[in-house]
Formats: C-alpha cells, structure tokens, sequence
C-alpha cells in the first residue's frame, strides 16, 4: 500500500506552477505571460509579483476590480488552468524579475519570471485604407493609414510625397487624406516613414491615377503599390526560427469575406499557390490556412520552418479579372535553445504511485531539432543517466542520502542547463521508501513516501489509511461474533423447550417414582414429530410453532457402561448429539419430586437418554 503525505515546508508545491522562465518585451509595447498552474488551484487567487520570494510585492491580483491595476492586468483562463498576465505600456526599468503567485493558505506558490525589456528599431511600416473600396470615396475623400508593427515606442510618423523637384513632407501623422482639390496633376506617389530611437523604415508607394478634375467631377484611382488599394494588407517581414511553427495574418476588407483566400510563393499573379481556404481542411503539407470572416482576417501557419523557407511569398485573394496579393518577407534564422524549464509531470497528490516521480525538461525557444540529456552530480563528477527529456525519480535508484540532477538542452546553435532536481533520501529500509524532491533551492518540492512491499495490482488503487482498514475489519468480526451470538440463544431456547415439552403418561396419578422408574426400565418410551417414526406409544407434546425436537429413547444401562455411550457420542459428534439423563432411585431430600442431570457417584442404577436431532 502506498501513502501520500503532503509537504508541509517553506517552499511552494512542486508542479503547481510554471511559466516561461524568460520573457522578452519592447520598449512601449505590451507583453504577456502565461502561467500555467495545476487543477487543484482552480478555484485561489492568482497574483503577478514584483520578487521571487514570498515576501514580493503584489503588482495585481485576480481578485481586483476588472483584475487591472494601473500598466497591468491579469485574467484568470479556469478551463485552461492558467492566469495570463499583461504589462502595457513597457519601460526600460521593467527589466528584473518578477513571479507568477497563487494564494494558497499557509504558504503561497511562486514561479520565477525575468523580464528583459529592450528597445528595438521599427518595422517596414504597413498601409491599409481606413474604409471599403465602394465608400472610401464619399465626398472626393480617402484616407490611408500607416503603422509600424514592431519596434519601440513612442514611433513618429511621416507622409511624404514623391515630385520630381524632390521628396515634398506633407503630414506627421500616420494617417493621409486623399482629396481631390489637394491634386494638381494626373499623378501622384506618397509613402509613409516610420522612426524610434533606434532607426527608421519607409511604406510601399501609394499611387493615385487622376481620372478627372472638372468641375461637374473628380475621379481618380489609389493603389497601394501593385495591389488593389485597402483590400489587402499584412506584417511586411516575419521572422521564424528553424523547426518551430510562424503566423502570418492577412487582413482583408469585408466586401471579400466570402472570397477563397491562398498563400503563395513569389510576389506577382503568376505566384505558386501553396495552400489555400478550400483545400481539404484547409491544409496542404506543413502549411495550413484559417480564414476568420468575423474578424475579416486570414492566418496563414507553417510548421517545421526550414532554412530554404526564406523568401518572399503573398496573402492572396482570389478575384474575377484580377488577384489580390500582398507581399510578406519570411526571414528564416537559427537560434539557440533557452534554458531549459523543468516541470513535474502530475500534480502532488497524485505525483508518488509506486514510489516514482518524474520530471520534464523543455527549452521554450531555439531551432528544432533539440536533444536533450539527463546528468547526476556527484562527488566524483558529473555522470549522464538519460538521453530523453524525461527524468523518473523512482526509490530502488537511490543509493545515498543526497542526490543532485540536472537537464541539458541543446541544438547546433549552443547549450543552456537547467535548475537542479536536488532528492532528499528519508528512508529505504526493505519496509518503506521516502523521499523529498525539489527543484532548485526556491523551487517547489515533493514528499514521496512508498512501501516496497505493494504489489503492481495496487499501485495505482486509492490509497486507505492503515487506522481506517482496521476499523473496518474490527466491525467486519464485530458483526459476524453478533450473528454467532444470536443463533447461539436460540439454539438453546430451541433445547430448553425440547426438555421442557417431554412428558410421560402415566396409567395411575398415583404412582410413586419407583415405580415410574421401574415402568421405565421396562419400556422404552420415545415421541418424534411428523415425518419421523415413533418407536413407542408415549408421545412428546410438539410445539405448534414448527419447533423440531428430536427422538428421545430411554435404555436400561449400568454405569460401567456410560464410558461407553460417553465415547460413542463422541466419535459421532459430527452427526449425532448424545446426552445423558439420570434418575435416582430417591428424589432428593430437599425435592422428592425432581430429576437431577447429574448422576451422583454413588448411585447403582440410572435411566440414560441418548438425545438424537
């Protein structure tokens, strides 16, 4: 039998909690972790931390008022089992460490978090027009916005327009208003640039074909570079790393929301279709394709990126007379794994069947594929135990008090090790086995204490308590010894009414016990119930309530020959009860009247009864 015993120290429990142990955020931007904790703690208040200790500062709970205070926020996914924390808004000090933490009485659970805040230079900038195509001409006017997706806040922007006297600043702001007064000629070309601190990045051309400019009329036609202006734009650049997946998201305006959507390789209408929204499941090889009408966007996903994935490919829409496309340039790039973050792989109370215990290592970032060793530390130098990403703690691989192990996690780019499982032997006698595992210093822990007498076919029962079994087998015999009790009474009573309900017709009420005696010796008297033969006149008087007495016979014996009926009896005590009744020849001096069942020593003559049922 095995039993769990819950920690009860100044750590938080292991598995409870984890997270990706390093984030990295921009400056004016917003970053979110997602904390991932075990069912048992659905229901306690989840917190994000400044600190990695219990005495951290509370930087906002999920128990506050809409779960926001000030830059940040969280919320609590139940079904998901985890609470995704949001900083908005990043600053250079946000850099340091941080902790995800779950209320829990006695002691709170903490997991670690650094946060690495840098800045970064600006994206290409992408242009999109702010309204459809059939009523972005309302009133002669278009507007067209531009944004820079990445990069560090704040980001100015600026429209310019391109003369052939020169480049001509018209706005600085991320928004241009195409009008017709504003035209003085039949073309026209403006591009936005996008600046931080750390650099500056320019828009496709927008070009404008006046059409007419009279008085009565004014027409003309945008176009964003080669593609049909506002109906379709995405993230001008994505960078992905080998062996992982990357997403693209292709906005589109809503007159195309029942159009077939693709993803392409090449950048013209004579592009390679890879994948597109009614294949199969929307699926082709690694690339798949999810249009989302709702939110007038398609997600383009490619999985297991490779190097020679690099290139320029196009969000397409299919369209009768003309395509639309979008450029977008995937930058392929190997990167080195991150360190490691271990996790133990079920939940505490659950964590210690069979006196094992196992824990994961994974490296969150970095190319695939990644390898993965399990190391002991030991006085003598560091030994590798496992080539997997899975490390089985189990009692019969312990062979001192202290056992330290650690996971390596590497790819062709570099290595990163992780915190140190540190195993702490309580016992390993034949009887028991326990033990305490951890995860670093400020890590979480496990008691794990297992019999090694339990069989496999118990391993995985619900475990009972040893007191709890042993009151139930004390009430098991508690019942049998009353039913024994009880049957026990009425067997006698049934006997005592067999006694009491023998009598013997006598020929004259006159007739003294010598002379019943003698009538006695001469005769044998015996009464059975129905169903059974009477071997003489006399008659026992029966129960009428189904009471079954058996047959009684009275024989003339000596006593010397009672040692012999005594050892018959005995040899068929299996099948046949005997009992011995005596008479004297004189009724005892206090009572003339009554037998005794015990025959005294010195008697010379006595009436036995062998009792048969």
């Amino acid at each position: 039998m095995w039993i769990l015993i819950p920690l009860i120290c100044s750590l938080p429990v292991s598995g409870a909690l984890s997270a990706e142990k390093k984030v990295t955020g921009i400056v004016g931007r917003a970053i979110t972790i997602n904390c991932h904790y075990d069912g048992a703690y659905r229901e306690m208040v989840k917190y994000w931390c400044d600190g990695v200790n219990i005495r951290c500062s509370i930087l906002v709970k999920s128990d506050d008022s809409g779960g926001r205070r000030g830059r940040m926020s969280i919320r609590d996914n139940k079904a998901e089992r985890m609470f995704v924390v949001t900083v908005e808004d990043l600053r250079s000090e946000d850099t340091g460490w941080y902790s995800c933490g779950i209320k829990k009485p006695g002691l709170d659970i903490l997991f670690a978090v650094e946060l690495q805040i840098s800045e970064e230079s600006v994206s290409v900038p992408v242009l999109r027009f702010l309204s459809p195509p059939k009523v972005s001409c309302s009133g002669g006017s278009v507007s067209v916005s531009c944004e820079s997706l990445r990069g560090s806040l704040p980001i100015q922007y600026t429209w310019t327009e391109k003369t052939p006297s020169g480049d001509l600043k018209i706005s600085d702001t991320n928004e241009l208003d195409l009008r017709c007064r504003s035209f003085k000629q039949q073309q026209h070309r403006y591009y936005c640039t996008a600046s931080n601190t750390q650099g500056k990045q320019s828009s496709q051309m927008v070009n404008v074909s006046v059409i007419s400019l009279s008085e009565q009329n004014c027409s003309y036609v945008a176009k964003i570079s080669s593609n049909v202006s506002g109906a379709l734009s995405a993230e001008k650049k994505v960078t992905g790393i080998v062996g992982r997946a990357i997403t693209i998201n292709c906005h589109y305006d809503g007159a195309y929301r029942e159009k077939v959507k693709y993803w392409c390789d090449g950048v013209n209408i004579r592009c390679s279709i890879l994948v597109k929204s009614d294949d199969s499941g929307g699926r082709r090889g690694r690339m798949s394709i999810r249009d989302n009408k709702a939110e007038r966007m398609f997600v383009v996903t490619v999985e297991d990126l490779r190097s020679e994935d690099t290139g320029w490919y196009s969000c397409g829409i299919k369209k009768p007379g003309l395509d639309i496309l979008f450029g977008v340039e995937l930058q392929i790039s190997e990167e080195s794994v991150s360190v490691p973050v271990l996790r133990f792989l079920s939940p505490p109370k659950v964590s210690c069947s069979g006196g094992s215990v196992s824990v994961s290592c994974e490296s969150l970032r970095g190319s695939l594929p990644i390898q993965y060793t399990w190391t002991e530390k030991t006085p003598s130098g560091d030994s590798s135990i496992s080539d997997t990403n899975k490390l089985d703690l189990r009692c019969q691989s312990f062979k001192q008090q202290q056992h330290q192990y650690y996971c390596t996690a590497s790819n062709n780019q570099g290595e990163q090790s992780s915190q140190m499982v540190n195993v702490s032997v309580i016992s390993l006698s034949e009887q028991n086995c326990s033990y305490v595992a951890k995860i670093s210093s400020n890590g979480t822990g496990y008691y794990c204490e297992s019999p090694s007498t339990v069989s496999p076919a118990t391993t995985h029962a619900p475990s009972t308590s040893t007191p709890s079994l042993i009151y139930i087998v004390l009430g098991v015999l508690g019942a049998i010894l009353i039913v024994f009790a009880v049957f026990l009474l009425l067997y006698l009573k049934k006997n005592n009414k067999d006694s009491n309900g023998v009598k013997f017709h006598r020929k004259d009420k006159t007739m003294n016990n010598n002379q019943q005696l003698v009538a006695a010796e001469e005769s044998t008297a015996g009464s059975s119930l129905p169903g059974t033969q009477s071997k003489g006149n006399d008659q026992i008087e029966n129960d009428k309530n189904g009471i079954a007495y058996a047959v009684l016979q009275f024989q003339k014996v000596s006593p010397a020959q009672s040692g012999e009926v005594e050892r018959h009896s005995v040899i068929n005590r299996d099948r046949v009860t005997y009992s011995g009744i005596n008479f004297h020849n004189q009724p005892p001096e206090h009572n003339r009247k009554t037998s005794s069942l015990n025959t005294p020593q010195d008697s010379e003559m006595a009436v036995y009864a062998n009792v048969t049922r």
